[in-house]
């Protein structure tokens, strides 16, 4: 999917593959390792993928 713009807590955005009304739970960076799309660019994850091969998180919930 491609992210369009944020207004006000809101998220539009492009190509998502859902049935219409249906609640989200959670959304996941593109990662190219694991994807067969090509991507523009990958965001916050460019700078983690080196450690991608023993990483079970990206860091952000760890004390």
């Amino acid at each position: 999917m491609r992210l369009v713009r944020i207004e006000k807590g809101k998220l539009y955005v492009q190509g998502m593959d859902i049935v219409d009304g249906t609640p989200l739970l959670d959304i996941k960076p593109y990662v190219p390792e694991f994807d067969q799309r090509e991507a523009e660019k990958k965001g916050w994850m460019e700078e983690k993928l080196h450690n991608l091969h023993r990483a079970t998180d990206d860091g952000r919930f760890v004390e």
